[in-house]
């Protein structure tokens, strides 16, 4: 049998997915709930949920995401601004809102998962990203790590939307450099391959769908 390892939200200890709650420190999403409440539900692309992004910065927003979503047509972005609870610790807190939020369907389960999420504590410059199941053997942490490091400094500006523009914009540079990797890396096909027609006049790479 095939176990996937995971690292806790909490405790960061690897642990297998299919366990109820963490064997190191006992962290579960029901841990969660009774910690953290009831979770709001949240809508893609931008879960704006204390209203700190004017109507302009969001048109802009939800621009620069569809034409992400559109080159790569397997993978939902969503970006969450939320008043996190200054006693939450982010992590867990982050990984609550991706599971419980309503972000993915209840079909995007698993290896079907593919949602990448960016959430943005308005209290605060922090802001931390995590990916679904499905992504996870392609976006690793240094991927992320780098499209937070884009964010940063919009976030010290408390600038919401060119922080978001700037996290989409390095994830879809990202993206395409991965493209070009990951059929070189197991082999399958030529570069070409991997190329597809995106809107008119526009060059659009896409993920192999058969990699999931």
């Amino acid at each position: 049998m095939y176990n996937h390892f995971v690292r806790c939200p909490a405790c960061r200890t690897l642990a297998i997915e299919t366990d109820a709650a963490c064997r190191q420190c006992g962290f579960s999403l029901e841990v969660a709930d009774r910690t953290f409440g009831i979770a709001p539900a949240l809508q893609r692309p931008i879960s704006d949920t204390t209203g700190v992004m004017g109507s302009f910065a969001r048109r802009r927003v939800e621009s620069v995401i569809a034409q992400v979503e559109r080159r790569f047509p397997q993978l939902t972005i969503a970006a969450v601004l939320i008043d996190v609870p200054q006693q939450a610790p982010l992590v867990p807190y982050a990984f609550w809102i991706f599971n419980r939020g309503r972000l993915s369907s209840a079909v995007e389960k698993g290896g079907e998962n593919r949602l990448v999420m960016l959430l943005i504590d308005t209290n605060s410059d922090r802001a931390i990203a995590m990916v679904g199941y499905g992504l996870e053997p392609f976006i690793q942490e240094v991927h992320l790590q780098s499209c937070l490091q884009a964010a940063q400094q919009p976030l010290r500006g408390r600038q919401a939307g060119p922080a978001i523009e700037s996290f989409v914009r390095e994830l879809d540079r990202q993206l395409g450099d991965l493209c070009m990797l990951v059929p070189k890396q197991f082999g399958l096909v030529h570069d070409v391959q991997w190329l597809d027609a995106g809107a008119p006049g526009e060059e659009a790479v896409g993920l192999a769908e058969n990699l999931y």
